[in-house]
């Protein structure tokens, strides 16, 4: 089916051409916003942002020249930049998202130049970073050293170059309608995280907006409750005290394994068409293009209620009898709760022990260093069965 013509889609705020100009990133203090509320309701009362006047690249933004003296007045919690490459950055907001933990950023604030840090060539404290985590580094750019001198490559500035003649998408504008013209393009913008947790807009109808937003706290409320029912029905309807709690292991692990199937195959599916790529971002690529957004970070219950009908009417009556299906349905869908909720800690959560660090160093390295490994939450169990574990994970190992 081919994409619908501009001139088509007039509630979804494309146009036909959007400039480099009016495009990503700058989500900085005195950028002006007008606020857009969602409705009251099971949605979040997180606000859509959307910017008075064009989002700028990095580069479209005056910069400042800061000297190293200026620089050291900026190294605590509060108020962070380090350098890389004489480049200047404001990394205060991201600490906490940091996948290795704020402390490693923290630890290297006194260093006069974390570029040789950051590709691992300081032999002590060095760790290799990716394309990504360097290309990501620019939404934090504020200025460059004084007196550095930094030459641009014949490669970037081809790479420079062939950027100007790709499809743009404007994020002062609803999202969804405008990710399937990025073709092949779309896989690397997905992937390009926008560390912020301004929630974009995703639909012009606020009907639309509404259902993609969700508490995470409605998750527990909505299913906790659903999951009991079935499991005292299949009680009620001849499953015995001894055997509902194997049952519900069993179902348990029927959802962990669930997760893992849905997350590789389907939520990081490869596409380039135009219902391709729009599908892929509304069901997943969004929550990597906006990790940090809190609103969408949990499954829409609307969302979740079609997918476990289709599930249950899937598995008929063939899979097991009504009684031993309930029991399990139940218990996979308690397991579901506990992903949900483990998901949004590993974004927002303070880890507390060595484990739960390791926990939010594997996802969020998932997110902004290797998208193609790493797909487990609730457990890496099918990670190591299906060989997908990140390399840092099987160094550890």
């Amino acid at each position: 089916m081919a994409p619908p013509s501009m001139a088509s889609m007039p509630l979804m705020g494309i146009t036909p051409q959007v400039s480099n100009e009016s495009v990503i990133r700058s989500f900085g203090p005195e950028q002006k916003r007008s606020s857009v509320t969602a409705p009251i309701g099971l949605a979040t009362s997180v606000k859509a942002t959307t910017p008075t006047e064009p989002l700028l690249i990095p580069e479209a933004v005056e910069k400042k020249v800061f000297s190293y003296e200026e620089i050291a007045k900026h190294r605590s919690v509060d108020d962070a930049w380090i350098v890389v490459d004489g480049q200047v950055y404001d990394v205060t907001y991201f600490l906490e998202t940091h996948p290795g933990g704020q402390e490693l950023i923290l630890d290297h604030l006194h260093v006069r130049d974390a570029g040789n840090l950051m590709r691992g060539k300081e032999e002590e404290d060095g760790h290799s970073h990716s394309k990504a985590a360097f290309k990501m580094l620019q939404q934090f750019s504020i200025g460059s050293v004084e007196n550095h001198r930094g030459l641009q490559t014949e490669e970037n500035m081809k790479k420079s170059n062939s950027d100007t003649k790709k499809y743009t998408v404007d994020l002062s504008k609803p999202i969804v309608g405008q990710v399937g013209y990025l073709g092949a393009d779309y896989d690397e913008w997905v992937h390009d995280p926008i560390v912020s947790r301004e929630s974009p807009r995703f639909f012009e109808s606020d009907i639309s907006e509404f259902f993609t937003r969700t508490h995470w706290w409605v998750i527990p409320l909505i299913w906790v409750p659903v999951a009991l029912a079935m499991e005292v029905l299949a009680v009620k309807n001849g499953v015995t005290y001894t055997q509902l709690p194997v049952l519900m292991i069993v179902g348990a692990m029927i959802w962990t394994f669930l997760e893992y199937m849905l997350h590789r195959f389907l939520f990081h599916m490869k596409t380039s068409s135009f219902w391709g790529n729009t599908f892929h971002y509304v069901i997943h690529g969004f929550h990597h293009k906006h990790p940090m957004d809190g609103a969408r970070l949990v499954f829409p219950p609307a969302f979740t209620s079609v997918i476990c009908t289709i599930i249950w009417v899937a598995l008929g009556q063939w899979f097991a009898p009504y009684p031993i299906k309930l029991a399990l349905y139940g218990g996979a869908l308690l397991t579901y709760v506990a992903y949900d909720l483990t998901h949004y800690f590993l974004h927002f959560g303070t880890a507390f022990s060595d484990q739960t660090r390791k926990m939010k160093r594997y996802h969020l390295n998932h997110h902004f260093k290797d998208q193609t490994n790493g797909y487990g939450i609730t457990t890496t169990t099918w990670d190591k069965v299906f060989k997908t574990l990140p390399a840092e994970k099987l160094s550890e190992d």
